[in-house]
């Protein structure tokens, strides 16, 4: 290579070639004094577009990672990254120095040496974990000591190596004869794997041989150990190393971290200097039970694109729609965490030995994602609680780090929220896929495959909030999913409702939230000072009651209940808060006191709604949530069902035959005469009736041009349109037409020409409107999207079919442009999801007429959750708190001059 790479890198010298590539020695001419620098070229060894555009990203995503590590000492400095002539090629900085190989070869190192190599070493490492990257390729020839300060330079990361030839690219495990863990050989690579190398780097230091020589000494089946190889350390070093090149990765240390403290305990050196990069950084908490993933093959662009595209939406819709809204202002009290095996049926438990089993505290700094972690691949989990008790806030703080796990590795599993609420008997596959679609835009095909890949972690909320009928069933189709998918998933539920379940969950572990202490709720008041004082008062005055477990105490041991108490309460005189008897009618007053209060605290201006617009419509919604057992309200799954009276379902109907007649009157009324149009409609009716349906409305989702799925179809539609457009033609030409001329006169081949021409041109339209499809995740969440989107789809499913089927048409004479104007219209209704359109609109007429909601309904839910009665999630909106849903769900009438607490 003596030509310069991009007009400026000169290549000196091959410092080495692979399998993979080659390394040069190389001079940067634009650089002042023309300084050297290594270029690691990659050619990947496959010529297929689909995979030189994954070689293409992992590239790219190689070089993020190495832009982030050469922030260390000890790694060197990625300079540039490029394409050239279908090669890819890194440019770092050059490291002067000698191979540690070198200096290993034909030579042997002392304890003190060796203790100071892996001081040097696992520092590098330690801060490589820590930016959740795996080494996978820890050997002597990797670590370069360098001439200026003499010491270790970490080399060589590889991440692009996991692409081979296409035979070999979903087995290859990255990494070098001897060195490599078990794991790793089955590509399946962890933080302790890396160790494992290191543990073998140290062998080979103290033996003078390379690994495959030594192992071979090892008889087969014993554990390699530093006594079996005959090395004479001192008891702590060989106990140190001997967990480093352990076979089960959960016998060695976690990560390089943990292993760096033992070593300095061990050694007593002291760990790096707080100064450097690696304690600059957070340090992972893994545990030592966990096992990663496999990791997964490579993924297309457009299938990056779709994980990235969801990652961003659970976390903006969850993460920060709710969870940061949810905290903003309020502390996050710490809440106990109890083991509660009885809660749950795994299929190994033996009845006789595990009923009975009593509640365990866990560790007070214990957090709910150690203990996630801890039960390893394939965990399931049961979170418990009471009403208010931070279930969904602790889901959703466990969402949050595996979303940013899942972030930073494509080995991750997707964590993705889900509310039981909306299951309907269905298999829970079934339910995933709908919810993906219908929640999240996902389209159904990338939906299927996320399940049947089992690429999805599951946080399913509201297990409780399936009804009571359905909610034995519930539990049943989430073990045979369970059984059939080993997914990982996460559950919350009330205490008491899942208690009275007849059957449990067949999960790994289950944990109860406790209720905040004594201690907990006087520190959260204290800390508000003189503005609480009359909660203050009440509170010390129940104390003293005999019976105060079933008053204002109770309630306050809930967070969510104490954060209102705090709300309501705050500036309100002692002798202005009445007594009651019942933790019952406190709790009515404390949400009656939040709705007021958070009416005055967000009066900005004039209202756009009435306090008592705004209560009543808010009861409809909680009200109609409770009746379907939902959650998350999304304006364009509005359905039927809310019409509650005989009346309202009569004008609905007589909405959507109206609509049908002036669509099928404009079409019909080009080709038939009036006397034989009436049996026309009639027929259309009942088709209509039977194709769409009355009772559902379902609206169209994000469409992307794909012309794979168009050619695929357009060989479909030419095959069997003008068949079918042939017997339509004749069909209704001797229906309604002169029979016997049709079927037996000259009138035959005029309508067969007609038929076979107007069914090839609606092949040719189906064919390109097939190519519309939805694979790709769409990355825009608003309110009422799915309406929206099907009225567009049906605009441009309506332009498309005009213009193709007016064009043979009026070449033929045979209609009108008015003709094929109204098709257009009626194949855009039909196949475009303008019949959507139409239904949701109807529907939100005759509710808005009758004072169920008002007439801009998303304005509407938008200014509710200004005021905190609601929040967004996405294109949805939930009520900030289940115990507010029921409490508008019950509420009677609000009147805006009610009394209220005085200050």
């Amino acid at each position: 290579m003596a030509e310069k790479l991009t007009n400026r890198y000169e290549i000196i010298e091959s410092l080495g070639q692979g399998g993979f590539g080659q390394t040069f020695l190389a001079r940067d001419h634009h650089l002042p004094g023309q300084p050297l620098c290594v270029i690691k070229q990659l050619k990947p060894a496959f010529s297929d577009e689909s995979m030189l555009a994954t070689a293409q990203r992992l590239f790219n995503l190689e070089a993020e990672t190495l832009y982030r590590l050469g922030n260390h000492d000890q790694i060197p400095q990625l300079l540039a990254h490029f394409e050239q002539s279908g090669k890819f090629y890194l440019v770092q900085t050059y490291v002067e120095g000698t191979p540690l190989s070198a200096e290993l070869a034909g030579q042997r190192l002392s304890e003190a040496q060796v203790r100071s190599l892996l001081q040097d070493v696992l520092t590098v490492l330690a801060f490589v974990h820590q930016q959740q990257v795996i080494h996978r390729d820890i050997k002597p020839d990797n670590l370069i000591r360098r001439r200026s300060d003499g010491r270790l330079v970490l080399i060589d990361f590889g991440a692009v190596k996991a692409l081979g030839t296409s035979a070999q690219r979903l087995t290859v495990a990255i990494g070098s004869a001897g060195y490599m863990a078990p794991e790793q050989q089955a590509s399946r690579p962890c933080f302790a794997s890396d160790l494992y190398a290191v543990g073998m780097v140290v062998l080979e230091a103290l033996i003078g041989q390379p690994p495959v020589q030594f192992l071979a000494r090892v008889p087969a089946g014993e554990a390699v150990t530093c006594q079996a190889l005959g090395l004479a350390l001192t008891a702590s070093l060989a106990q140190f190393i001997d967990q480093l090149i352990g076979l089960d990765p959960r016998d060695r240390y976690p990560t390089a971290q943990a292993a760096l403290r033992a070593l300095s305990a061990e050694t007593q050196l002291p760990m790096p200097s707080a100064g450097s990069p690696m304690t600059q950084l957070p340090q992972p908490q893994l545990p030592m039970t966990q096992l990663p993933e496999p990791q997964p093959p490579p993924l297309s662009p457009q299938a990056f694109r779709n994980r990235q595209a969801l990652l961003s939406k659970v976390k903006r819709f969850w993460i920060q729609g709710v969870l940061e809204q949810s905290l903003q202002g309020q502390v996050l009290l710490s809440l106990g965490l109890e083991e509660r095996p009885d809660a749950i049926a795994p299929p190994w438990r033996i009845d006789w030995s595990s009923d009975g089993q009593p509640a365990r505290p866990l560790p007070a700094h214990l957090r709910v994602i150690d203990l996630f972690d801890q039960i390893g691949a394939g965990r399931t989990l049961l979170i418990l609680g009471e009403p208010g008790a931070g279930k969904t806030t602790t889901l959703l703080l466990l969402a949050k780090t595996l979303l940013e796990r899942a972030e930073q590795a494509l080995n991750h599993r997707l964590p993705v929220v889900f509310n039981l609420s909306s299951w309907r008997g269905e298999p829970i596959a079934t339910w995933l896929i709908g919810e993906l679609n219908s929640k999240y835009q996902v389209p159904k095909a990338i939906g299927r495959r996320w399940v049947d890949e089992q690429q999805l972690l599951l946080l399913l909320d509201g297990l409780d909030e399936v009804p009571a009928a359905r909610r034995a069933g519930c539990v049943a189709a989430l073990n045979q999913f369970h059984r059939d998918y080993s997914p990982e998933l996460v559950v919350c539920s009330r205490r008491e409702d899942y208690e009275a379940l007849p059957t449990q969950l067949s999960f790994q572990s289950a944990i109860y939230l406790r209720s905040l202490s004594p201690d907990q709720i006087w520190d959260s008041i204290n800390q508000a000072g003189s503005s609480l004082s009359g909660l203050k008062a009440l509170l010390e005055a129940e104390s003293r009651l005999q019976d105060a477990a079933t008053s204002l105490l109770t309630l306050a041991q809930s967070p969510l209940m104490l954060n209102i108490m705090v709300l309501a309460y705050q500036g309100i005189d002692p002798a202005a808060i009445p007594r009651f008897d019942r933790a019952q009618d406190y709790h009515q007053q404390l949400f009656e006191a939040y709705v007021a209060r958070m009416f005055e605290r967000r009066a900005t201006g004039a209202a756009v709604y009435s306090q008592a617009q705004t209560v009543r419509w808010l009861q409809q919604l909680a009200q109609q949530l409770v009746r379907m057992s939902q959650t998350v309200f999304l304006i364009e799954r509005m359905q039927p069902d809310w019409l509650t009276s005989k009346r309202q379902w009569l004008s609905y109907q007589l909405g959507i035959w109206l609509s049908f007649l002036i669509l099928a009157t404009a079409v019909g009324a080009q080709v038939l005469d009036w006397d034989r149009l009436v049996l026309g409609l009639l027929i259309g009716g009942l088709i209509f009736s039977r194709v769409f349906g009355i009772q559902q409305i379902t609206p169209a989702e994000t469409l992307r041009w794909s012309w794979q799925k168009a050619r695929s179809n357009l060989a479909l539609g030419l095959t069997v349109g003008p068949l079918l457009g042939w017997l339509l033609k004749v069909g209704f030409g001797a229906l309604f037409g002169d029979a016997r001329c049709v079927l037996q006169g000259p009138c035959l081949l005029d309508y067969s020409l007609v038929g076979l021409s107007f069914g090839a041109v609606i092949g040719l339209t189906f064919g390109l409107i097939r190519g519309l499809s939805g694979t790709r995740v769409s990355t825009a969440s608003l309110p009422n999207q799915g309406i929206w989107q099907s009225a567009r789809n049906a605009v441009l499913f309506s332009l498309v079919a005009t213009v193709m089927l007016a064009v043979p048409g009026v070449l033929m004479g045979n209609t009108t442009g008015s003709f094929w104007a109204a098709s257009g219209l009626a194949f855009g209704f039909a196949a475009g999801g303008g019949e959507a359109v139409i239904k949701h609109g109807i529907l939100r007429l005759i509710l808005f007429f009758s004072g169920q909601i008002p007439w801009n309904y998303a304005r509407f839910l938008d200014y509710a959750a200004e005021r905190i009665f609601l929040q967004k999630v996405g294109g949805g909106y939930i009520f900030v708190h289940r115990l507010l849903l029921e409490y508008f769900a019950t509420a009677e009438s609000w009147a805006e001059d009610r009394p209220r607490l005085l200050r």
